[in-house]
């Protein structure tokens, strides 16, 4: 009874501690003032490769990576820095569901150095590290409200 109870403890942990090694190592993001002080002037910072995620007139984020990193996650479009589209894209931002303003962060890779950008009104995301400097940023969503 006792070697058959402690088999099968070993086998839960191994099917839970598999999936959790195979996956990509976790970002983070912190709140960058000076990146937020950019976009609200209109001039988001330069030297990145811009994605958004939503509609294609209104989005619910931007996102710009080094370009060294790629964003590998579903739903996001590249768009063109150089043709002002992250400027218009991130004016025409709106609040969230709690009326918050945009707000922009530091992507932070495992080790800390800041590889992008994170500009929403919604701040729940996840950011994922990948193999090649895949970055998987998932597309953000409000926290759900009640039970």
């Amino acid at each position: 009874m006792k070697i058959t109870t402690y088999i099968a403890c070993v086998a839960i942990a191994v099917f839970l501690l598999v999936p959790a090694t195979s996956a990509g190592k976790l970002g983070s993001l912190k709140r960058n003032p000076e990146m937020e002080q950019s976009f609200k002037e209109g001039r988001p910072p330069a030297g990145y490769r811009y994605y958004a995620t939503g509609r294609d007139n209104l989005p619910d984020a931007i996102v710009g990576l080094e370009p060294g990193y790629r964003q590998t996650a579903k739903f996001w479009r590249e768009i063109d820095a150089e043709a002002g589209d992250v400027k218009q894209l991130s004016t025409r931002m709106t609040t969230n569901y709690k009326r918050d303003a945009p707000r922009a962060y530091a992507i932070l890779s495992p080790d800390g150095h800041i590889i992008g950008v994170y500009f929403s009104s919604i701040y729940f995301t996840t950011v994922e590290m990948g193999s090649d400097n895949a970055v998987k940023i998932y597309k953000p969503k409000p926290p759900r409200a009640g039970p």
